[in-house]
């Protein structure tokens, strides 16, 4: 699940400040997708804590940098960050 990156790409790929909104719902279309095409519970299930409070923190107004670096986090600690992190470079590239 980890893509290598050089860490210079990948600090790129996670400052906070070049996220919106529509970014992370595209991330999360993505990553829905993902999860639906896996047969691995195991990465489907990190793909679900990793983005699952997002929708709600749009909903209620959060900043979407707040909402990026939260999704970030649990995928730090997921071990997922830089697959998360090329998802977003997924999305830019469209």
């Amino acid at each position: 699940m980890k893509l290598a990156t050089k860490q210079g790409k990948l600090t790129r790929l996670t400052d906070p400040q070049l996220i919106t909104n529509e970014i992370i719902l595209r991330i999360l279309q993505v990553a829905l997708i993902e999860i639906r095409a896996t047969d691995n519970l195991g990465k489907a299930r990190m793909l679900a804590d990793a983005f699952h409070n997002a929708p709600g923190m749009i909903a209620s107004g959060r900043e979407p940098q707040e909402t990026w670096t939260r999704i970030l986090d649990t995928a730090r600690r997921l071990g997922i960050e830089t697959y998360v992190a090329s998802l977003l470079s997924h999305v830019q590239s469209r």
